[in-house]
């Protein structure tokens, strides 16, 4: 991000391939967790997840379009919020699936 200059088009950069990097960290991690899980805890981690997505993106698109905190920087907050929330996710995923 420091090398974006303050460039919001440079900043969307950065999250983005930030983003992809969160994603394929966070689709390993439920992907090693469900490997270890019985049938009834696969389900019950699976509507986690459903709810948690559900929750994200609720959370996240409270910023986008929402003068009243950021006017211009707006879609990139939300954007980066999705980024901030895969990260935590992924987080706590790779944490369970190391007990």
């Amino acid at each position: 991000m420091d090398k974006s200059g303050g460039v919001t088009v440079s900043m969307q950069d950065c999250n983005s391939a930030e983003w992809k990097r969160q994603d394929v960290r966070l689709n390993l991690a439920y992907k090693k967790l469900m490997a270890q899980l019985s049938p009834t805890k696969k389900k019950e981690l699976q509507e986690v997840q459903r709810l948690w997505l559900k929750y994200a993106d609720v959370k996240c698109n409270f910023y986008y379009d929402n003068e009243e905190f950021n006017g211009t920087l707006d879609r990139f907050t939300a954007a980066n919020c999705t980024t901030i929330e895969r990260a935590l996710r992924a987080s706590e995923s790779e944490n369970l699936a190391s007990h």
